[in-house]
């Protein structure tokens, strides 16, 4: 089973970058869930820091809401904010 690919202390921030991320892109939290193959609760408790996603789990969020990857759990784990939504 992979791993939370960041230090899950980040997780609330983790949680903030997608959810800012998501809004900006104009999704619903269902439309990235189906996108991601996820169900839609699952993707409400990542975003909301109640559930740690694996790491695949997380790629596959990345590339629906066009984040790279790498550099998302870089700006995580250096603690930078995500921008205003």
């Amino acid at each position: 089973m992979s791993s939370f690919p960041v230090p899950t202390r980040h997780l609330p921030q983790l949680a903030r970058w997608l959810r800012a991320t998501r809004v900006m892109a104009g999704l619903t939290q269902q439309q990235v869930a189906e996108a991601s193959d996820i169900f839609t609760g699952v993707y409400g408790r990542i975003e909301r820091a109640g559930m740690i996603p694996t790491e695949p789990t997380l790629q596959r969020i990345c590339q629906v809401l066009k984040l790279d990857y790498p550099s998302l759990v870089d700006r995580v784990t250096r603690g930078e904010e995500p921008p205003e939504d």
